[in-house]
């Protein structure tokens, strides 16, 4: 069972069109709309549903174009409205019939111009980059039997890396903020492109574990909400890495996601270069993630424990840690890492926590979590790894058991942020402390046993 939805986002009174397939005929399926969040522990609760839908199986994907743009021209399954009973919020569209595996398809449900303390961007281009559906993502597949796409689409469902995408990377946060009672409102990378300045109207953006594509307007409209005073948590890592550009598809506007990594061909990056789809530290952008989140992209494949460098942190605080201490297996996928080298690494990064890295060819390396204060007194924290939302529950892909005390350290830590960056700028109250790590080959050299080190294969 999958299928995909006419849009990412809604709001009250909009309408949404479902294109709902099943490997079989069958006659007896459900769509249901759970709202997720705490719910005492449910995790989430059921909103609405339909029944006794009549599903077979729709069109083979097409790939079209030197592109290789992948889509499911699927016929409509049904069409809902978006009644008042749709609290706004994170949603997840369930597909059931007996017999068959469910699948779930996620839709936001926004309350435009509502000022929550928070706001939360669900990171859906970063979904579509590594959706596979049809054969293609934006990345080329691990035997290099697949090429990968120049344009990727929201006209099909989620598969692989898309489809896990929120659970390991965005649910466990959206449980943590509700756990805590923290109004929150919902967008996701479309309603932030749209309208950028809505950013302004909290008083702290949220993203999850991986925020890796951003178009410009994003880029533009979280550095305005910097510099008025919003705070900005990056709950992950390798975020604001890469620049997309949006077009759109026979379903809407802004159903297609351009990513094409050179400006060579690209005829509307050579009219404009600031719409280039190459990484953002690279020319013509040249606007490293490093001015945003305050740390840049490591890379991936280094699973391992944080070692506390800075107990001392308001961001530490009621978790009782000291300093060297290990917090075991809460490092996994990707990691960012602070280099004080960079020109736009700012003056005052706290480094909070670091994990040593041994390479393969013998370089030191590490990843870092990190925390400064821009000069409207927002606060930019930043994670630096892209399981930190998954290890606070201990459903992480890939990566060994978390232990319960150090999930309880991160959930703290995330408790921390979450409160202070809900309350008001954080440098008022939270000033940042210049704190830099030992050079990576110290940190690895200090490390007291060998299981502290992650070790890099490649």
């Amino acid at each position: 069972m999958n299928g995909y939805l006419s849009r990412a986002s809604v709001q009250c009174g909009d309408t949404v069109t479902a294109y709902l397939s099943s490997p079989v005929p069958v006659s007896g399926a459900t769509l249901s709309a759970y709202r997720m969040g705490f719910y005492n522990g449910a995790g989430g609760r059921l909103v609405w549903q339909t029944k006794h839908l009549s599903l077979g199986p729709q069109a083979q994907a097409t790939v079209t174009g030197s592109d290789l743009l992948t889509e499911a021209p699927w016929k409509a399954t049904l069409t809902f409205h978006i009644t008042g009973q749709w609290t706004p919020g994170y949603y997840l569209l369930v597909v059931r019939a007996p017999g068959q595996t469910a699948s779930s398809i996620p839709l936001v449900v926004r309350a435009d111009g509502d000022a929550a303390p928070l706001g939360f961007q669900a990171s859906v281009l970063t979904y579509q980059a590594y959706n596979t559906f049809g054969g293609h993502s934006a990345y080329a597949d691990a035997a290099n039997k697949a090429a990968p796409s120049t344009v990727v689409s929201f006209d099909r469902p989620y598969e692989d890396g898309g489809y896990y995408s929120p659970y390991q990377y965005e649910l466990p946060l959206i449980r943590e903020m509700e756990k805590l009672g923290i109004d929150v409102d919902y967008f996701t990378d479309l309603d932030a492109d749209a309208d950028p300045g809505q950013l302004k109207l909290h008083k702290g953006v949220v993203t999850g574990g991986h925020s890796e594509y951003w178009t410009k307007r994003m880029y533009d409209g979280a550095v305005a909400a910097r510099q008025a005073g919003v705070n900005l948590a990056f709950f992950g890592a390798n975020g604001v890495y890469t620049a997309a550009r949006l077009t759109g598809s026979p379903l809407g506007p802004d159903r297609r996601v351009v990513i094409r990594r050179t400006t060579a061909g690209d005829s509307v990056a050579a009219a404009d270069p600031s719409q280039a789809t190459v990484n953002w530290a690279e020319p013509p952008l040249s606007r490293p993630e490093t001015a945003l989140i305050g740390q840049g992209y490591g890379y991936l494949g280094a699973n391992g424990s944080l070692r506390v460098l800075h107990p001392g942190s308001w961001i530490f605080a009621s978790t009782n840690v000291a300093l060297g201490q290990v917090l075991r297996n809460t490092v996994g996928g990707e990691y960012d890492q602070v280099d004080v080298n960079k020109p736009t690494t700012p003056r005052d990064i706290d480094v909070l926590a670091a994990m040593p890295i041994r390479f393969a060819n013998g370089h030191a390396g590490m990843a870092t979590t990190t925390y400064y204060v821009a000069t409207s007194q927002a606060g930019i924290f930043d994670a630096g790894t892209t399981y930190w939302p998954c290890v606070m529950t201990g459903d992480c892909l890939h990566l060994a058991p978390t232990p319960p005390e150090s999930r309880q350290v991160i959930t703290t830590m995330t408790d921390n942020v979450l409160t202070a960056f809900a309350a008001g700028p954080a440098g008022l109250a939270h000033p940042s402390t210049p704190n830099l790590p030992p050079s990576a080959e110290g940190l690895v050299g200090s490390a007291k046993e060998p299981g502290d080190v992650s070790l890099r294969s490649y």
